[in-house]
């Protein structure tokens, strides 16, 4: 028996001494049994080392080389070989998962004897925390009774600390009681092998060596131990630069973990009197001599010893900033692919180590993929995570939550379930995806949420049009509404009866059973073997075995609750919130897909020190040293305060370190990182956040690094400078390359300068390339793209419009907004998703719909509105509400009954209707105007409509105007006729000249213009010679609010009807006028309208109007003809396939404020191309003026012709 240290620093070679004393042994006693042990993390790499150099050293002249008396083992992998036959190692072995599922049980179990954890249960992650808790008891060797000596100890003022232990206790103890005789953990193997290589195994002939360990657990320790006390011999090494046997160093020295590990075997070799070799030293350096620099002086720095003397600037230390990780990452690709490249290096050679790598692992997998380096991750991906896990719990969720859109579509989403057709097979999953997609449109259209829209016999109708606009139903439609079924169907056939089983189950075995039956007959497992398939066959070996190992779990879990709960009656919430306990704590477990690939990994834990050239990313100051403290259930002074009453019951227990112990261990545990390569360290950090709002600083253990040796900062640029000649950064694959040839072009493209002769070196390149060149003609090509659209050719126009463009004002509008928006909503069809939303849209349609109801049930009835009392007035406006509001003759009014919200709005547009009714009612009182008809189609086809505005364009193309108006009002004076137009509106409108003459507001005058082609029609005579147009006028439909100050000293009535006046355009007619308002008919009235804004009568008894609103006959005529040549104009520029980007802007008004297809047009007024149409302001006089012009010089050209 003897004990063995093999000391020095990191950047000696330990391995070495280590291989050519297990060489030693090996030849000497061929018979021995010799083990090597390393931390698990890195076993695989180290036994292929070890046996390799081994082989250097027993037989280099061999081809092949085996040994079977040497095994390189973890420690669990050494229970393993002990124990496999013994009946402890064939208790079921119990998951991370199950583990997590048996805590969740012993917690509901004995809820009403804790404390602090009773309502901890359901918190996300705390039963996670709460085993990995328990994890630190098992391995640290305190036991439940441990746990109960220590809190009689405590101070009775720690009644916090105390109410934790207490809860901590009663779970721990039921933990145990479970365990026992039933499940085995890997923390209970160490145990159990050191009982049993304590007590049965002779291990007179073993020999163990130790690397790659700075400090051991209270359970590792006990078994190292048993191994100084009963093997042949125990070999350790360590990073340490001498021994420790009796006084350990400060806790701040650099080597205080090791000096602990080595002071702790020390004694206890000491104590059962077993032979403590003279140390012997690591003299060969493993790293190179600037590294070894870096090894000298780190040591140095962390004691109060002198500096040692500084060195040349070293060649095989840089330092790298970066502008953001991206860039970060992809120059660590590229220099690894160069490297590579060079013949020197093969991608094994090169490990990248960041503190955490969850902040980079958006852009890894990307960018190496992008350069073709193959590389291994190994950060821990959570199993909750994946697709199937989803699945189960958005299953759940459906029933929970009484088929809430979003947990319906989160299962159908997941593409595990899918339909079935008649020959049993799954649906096709593009065919799938488009109905799915169809089918959420119509649930986000229609509001549908809950079990009854789902499950209902009656199967959903699509339809694209509203009650009233003249659709009819399609094939299409047709075929979509089929596509939509389908997958109602199959959420109705497939959900429910699983609900119903599930309901049925009486036990968790029997809820177990039903959810496997349920995902194996629904097709879940096939298509995981696809998805495994389709990785396998894209050549992704590690994603392809993920969904085997989720497979795996479920089934495992499923186990589990079989075995651990069994009987019991099943608690369907218990059952879900297991299941998610259970997967919490699953991870998959990693295997490299080839032996030569680059290593990424976390500077925190142990790496194999076989690797060349290290790259350290994200050196910054928030994480070397590192300030994220790992969250548990014991806050640093309740651990500080249990370790020390625990070492008072038992001195062999031991707690995970605290926040600052562990902060005093950065300096080592980023020393190891640095001297994990062997010949360069390369360190780089982003000089920004990932959301760019914030600086990040270099490190303060980098700084000291680069202060000392006199390093420089090299700069990663995010984009290549067009005149550099150094272009290596960004040189990769040929798809890199190219993104950057791009980059640097549009760089000397901007500055106008030349390209550098390497960078057409490049370009001549892939220009030539046969796989690329193409490609590289095409994104060179986009730099001299404008973001101007391609005007249309004849024949696109045909195929989009026809020639003749059947239309409503209001599009035409939308042209004089912005063309290239027209042409994407009305020539290509772009919509937006429908959602369920009560729009203004259909805010308008009710209001429109309900007055034209009423008008037309008073003149049915042949009542007069004015003579209506109050009573007889609500209830006609409320008869014709509820028929409006029958949802199944107009579905379009649905919305207002899907909840109590829409419930309360639906009263408010009620009550704006009542009010509106009203003042009907009493402006009917007080002019002589009187609806002639409402609701007049012009265009649409109806039986009672108008003739459309047709007019020809050239070229035998045609636009018709078509329409809607929503009164006509008519009176009679002496023996003319005056025809106006009201237009009701939602919100505050005003007539504005400027805006009709520049194409923005042109829907009155049409109506206008309709109207006055169609006289005829409407007066029932041949001709109109006795008939006018009296004008058109806004009304604002609303329910208004008064202030006080405006009905003080005022009729309420006369108030409301201030609030509520017409307001529009005119005729200037004295006739006219004086009967627009009864009150003008008064001879000694003076003053305003009470009906029509801005209408006043003065004290001569001439009525004016401010704003101008008052045109003669010969100006109205004008703004009609100039209307008619903006139709024709726009149709005649549609026609021609002018799809010009010129939003207009009017003041603080642009065309692209509200537009839903910003994205599409990408219009920036920072381009030379892209300019906003500004619209100068005029006033009448100015429109008048500019239409007179145009109209004398539109005469002088034709009669030129």
């Amino acid at each position: 028996m003897s004990l063995q240290f093999i000391l020095g620093s990191a950047g000696q070679d330990h391995r070495t001494p280590m291989v050519t004393a297990l060489a030693q042994q090996v030849t000497a006693h061929p018979t021995d049994q010799s083990y090597y042990l390393v931390p698990n993390h890195i076993k695989f790499e180290t036994e292929v080392d070890v046996l390799s150099a081994l082989k250097e050293q027993i037989a280099p002249e061999q081809a092949l080389f085996a040994q079977t008396q040497v095994q390189v083992f973890s420690f669990t992998r050494l229970a393993w070989f002990f124990m496999k036959n013994e009946p402890i190692y064939q208790l079921p072995r119990i998951s991370p998962a199950g583990l997590n599922m048996l805590i969740y049980q012993i917690i509901q179990t004995h809820a009403d004897e804790l404390t602090i954890f009773r309502g901890e249960v359901d918190r996300p992650g705390f039963v996670s925390q709460l085993a990995t808790q328990l994890a630190e008891f098992k391995v640290g060797q305190v036991t439940a009774a441990d746990l109960m000596s220590a809190i009689e100890q405590l101070d009775t003022t720690n009644t916090d600390l105390q109410a934790k232990l207490h809860d901590l206790m009663i779970i721990y103890e039921a933990f145990e009681t479970q365990m026992m005789g039933k499940f085995v953990e890997n923390t209970d193997l160490l145990n159990q092998l050191a009982t049993y290589l304590e007590q049965q195994v002779d291990l007179q002939h073993a020999h163990f060596y130790l690397e790659g360990f700075s400090q051991l657990s209270a359970q590792e320790r006990q078994l190292v131990a048993i191994l100084i006390q009963r093997s042949a011999s125990v070999t350790v090494a360590l990073n340490l630069d001498h021994g420790y046997p009796q006084k350990l160093p400060d806790k701040t020295t650099l080597f205080f973990q090791s000096a602990k590990l080595y002071q702790q075997l020390y004694l206890v070799a000491q104590a059962n009197r077993v032979p403590v070799l003279i140390d012997q030293q690591a003299k060969t350096a493993r790293v190179s001599a600037d590294l070894q620099a870096l090894d000298t002086y780190w040591q140095a720095s962390q004691t109060l010893s002198p500096q040692p003397s500084a060195v040349e600037k070293p060649t095989h230390i840089q330092i790298v900033q970066a502008a953001n990780r991206y860039v970060e990452v992809s120059r660590v690709a590229t220099q690894i692919r160069q490297l590579v490249a060079t013949g020197n290096y093969r991608y094994r050679d090169f490990l990248v180590l960041t503190r955490h790598l969850d902040a980079y692992q958006t852009v890894i997998d990307p960018i190496f993929q992008a350069q073709a380096v193959p590389y291994f991750d190994d950060a821990d991906i959570r199993m909750a995570d994946h697709p199937f896990v989803e699945l189960l719990n958005a299953l759940f969720d459906v029933q929970r939550r009484n088929y809430r859109y979003a947990d319906v579509f989160r299962v159908l989403k997941s593409e595990l379930l899918l339909p079935r057709d008649a020959d049993g097979e799954l649906m096709a999953v593009p065919a799938y995806r488009q109905a799915l997609a169809l089918t959420e449109n119509f649930v986000l259209k229609n509001g549908l949420e809950g079990q009854h829209w789902w499950t209902q016999d009656k199967d959903w109708v699509y339809n694209r049009f509203a009650v009233g606009d003249g659709g009819v139903q399609t094939t299409r439609d047709d075929q979509i509404s089929a596509q939509i079924n389908r997958i109602r169907r199959f959420v109705k056939q497939t959900l429910p009866p699983f609900f119903a089983r599930l309901k049925a189950a009486a036990t968790y075995t029997e809820a177990a059973a039903v959810l496997y039956q349920f995902v194996t007959n629904a097709g879940v497992s096939e298509r995981l073997i696809a998805w495994r398939d389709q990785a396998i066959a894209a050549g992704d070996l590690t994603k392809a075995g993920q969904p085997e190992q989720t497979w795996a779990a479920f089934c495992d879990i499923l186990d589990e609750f079989h075995t651990i709960l069994g009987d019991l009656p099943t608690v369907l919430p218990d059952f879900q919130a297991l299941l998610q306990a259970g997967f919490a704590g699953a991870k998959f477990s990693q295997i490299p897909s080839t032996l030569d690939q680059v290593v990424i990994s976390e500077s925190g834990i142990v790496q194999a020190n076989n690797r060349k050239i290290t790259f350290i990313m994200g050196a910054t100051a928030d994480t070397m040293p590192d300030n994220q403290i790992p969250t548990t259930l014991l806050a640093d002074n309740d651990r500080q305060d249990l370790s020390a009453r625990l070492q008072q019951v038992d001195d062999g227990t031991y707690l995970r370190d605290d926040a600052a112990t562990q902060l005093a261990g950065e300096p080592y545990l980023n020393y190891l990182a640095f001297m994990s390569g062997s010949e360069r360290l390369i360190f780089s950090y982003p000089a920004m956040s990932d959301d760019a709002r914030s600086g990040l600083q270099l490190s303060p253990y980098v700084a000291r690094i680069k202060d000392y040796f006199g390093l420089s900062i090299d700069i990663a640029a995010a984009n290549p400078v067009a005149e550099n000649e150094a272009i290596l950064p960004f040189v990769g694959t040929r798809r890199t390359t190219l993104r950057h040839l791009v980059q640097a072009s549009h760089d000397s493209q901007l500055r106008e300068v030349p390209l550098s002769r390497s960078w057409l070196y490049v370009l001549n390149l892939l220009r030539t390339d046969p796989t690329y060149g193409e490609l590289t003609t095409k994104l060179l090509g986009s730099l001299s793209y404008r973001n101007v659209p391609t005007q249309l050719t004849p024949d696109i126009v045909t195929q989009l419009y026809g020639t003749k463009i059947n239309t409503s004002i209001s599009k035409l509008e939308e042209y004089y907004a912005n063309p290239y928006a027209y042409f994407l909503k009305y020539g290509l069809n772009l919509q937006e998703r429908d959602v369920f939303a009560l729009s203004p849209a259909s805010t308008g349609e009710f209001f429109h719909a309900t007055l034209d109801g009423l008008m037309k049930l008073v003149n049915d009835q042949k009542l007069n509105l004015a003579a209506l009392d109050d009573q007889q007035l609500r209830e006609m406006t409320d008869e014709v509400m509820a028929k409006l509001l029958d949802t199944t003759e107009n579905p379009q009014f649905a919305i207002l009954e899907s909840s109590h919200r829409m419930g309360y709005i639906r009263q408010q547009l009620m009550k704006t209707m009542r009010q509106m009714a009203k003042t009907l009612q009493e402006q009917s009182k007080r002019t002589k105007l009187r609806p002639k008809r409402t609701e007049v189609q012009f265009g649409l086809g109806d039986e009672r409509g108008l003739a459309a505005l047709s007019f020809d364009v050239g070229k035998r193309r045609q636009v018709t105007v078509r329409g809607r108006i929503d009164r006509l009002d008519a009176v009679q004076v002496k023996d003319k006729t005056y025809l106006g137009i009201v237009d009701y509106k939602s919100s505050e409108h005003k007539f504005s000249y400027q805006e009709a003459y520049y194409g923005r507001a042109m829907q009155m005058l049409t109506y206008l213009d309709a109207v006055k082609q169609n006289l005829p029609t409407l007066l029932d005579t041949p001709t109109a010679k006795d008939a006018e147009l009296a004008g058109a006028v806004y009304l604002h439909l609303q329910n208004p609010i008064l202030k006080a100050a405006e009905v003080l000293g005022e009729d309420p009535l006369t108030s409301l009807l201030k609030a509520e006046q017409y307001q529009g355009l005119l005729l200037d007619d004295p006739d006219l006028l004086t009967n627009l308002d009864t009150l003008f008919g008064t001879p000694d009235y003076s003053g305003s309208s009470l009906l029509f804004r801005g209408l006043r009568r003065t004290k001569t008894g001439k009525i004016t109007s401010y704003g101008k609103l008052l045109v003669n006959p010969n100006e109205l005529d004008l703004l009609l003809t100039h209307t008619e040549r903006l139709i024709k104009r726009a149709a005649t520029d549609i026609f021609d396939g002018r799809v010009d980007l010129a939003p207009f802007r009017e003041q603080n008004r642009t065309a692209l404020q509200y537009s839903p297809y910003k994205s599409v047009m990408q219009f920036d007024p920072l381009l030379k191309e892209n300019n906003y149409r500004d619209l100068p302001s005029l006033n009448k006089d100015d429109v008048m003026a500019r239409i007179a012009a145009e109209q004398e010089q539109e005469a002088t050209d034709e009669h030129e012709i």
